[in-house]
């Protein structure tokens, strides 16, 4: 007995149904890929927000968010505690009513919470969190030293198009001034 399904190799008969199917599975599989990477920071979602306010208020900077969760799962490694120290600092600086790090900074305590603002502070413009050899780097064009000598002279031996693309000319330095 044969029925509609049983053609022979090669060929391929699908009704509209199961085109229409087929199409809105791959729509929705799309859709879902695309939403992954937000999905991806549900463990940390719940520090995330707090990290990127305070990280906004200490660092007077465009900041992005991927670096951000980035510099958040490396201290989340290192620190424990990370949720209650993020929480004590937004705590200090929204009776300060800060908008800028000048407003709250020297109500920060001494000891582990000052602590942790300096290795965030440090962390947004270096691109890792320590400076010994063995550092984890984080981000490295978006670290904000980068950024700083982005529209400036450079140095004739450093090329200004960006790090480790050297193929783009120096603008040249002339006149040079005769002292």
């Amino acid at each position: 007995m044969s029925t509609s399904r049983d053609l022979p190799a090669g060929h391929v008969h699908l009704s509209r149904r199961q085109v229409l199917l087929s199409g809105a599975a791959i729509a929705a599989g799309g859709l879902v890929s695309a939403a992954l990477p937000r999905w991806a920071f549900a463990d940390s979602s719940l520090h995330f927000i707090p990290f990127m306010q305070i990280s906004r208020l200490l660092v007077n900077h465009d900041l992005d968010d991927a670096v951000g969760a980035r510099m958040l799962a490396l201290l989340q490694v290192d620190d424990p505690q990370l949720g209650q120290k993020i929480s004590q600092l937004l705590a200090i600086a929204r009776s300060r009513e800060a908008t800028v790090v000048e407003a709250f900074f020297p109500a920060i305590p001494a000891g582990p919470i000052q602590a942790l603002a300096y290795r965030i502070i440090f962390g947004w413009y270096t691109g890792s969190l320590t400076a010994t050899r063995d550092a984890k780097s984080f981000a490295f064009e978006q670290a904000l030293t980068w950024r700083t000598t982005q529209d400036i002279l450079t140095i004739p031996s450093y090329g200004i198009s960006g790090p480790n693309q050297w193929q783009r000319a120096n603008v040249p330095v002339h006149p040079v001034p005769h002292f």
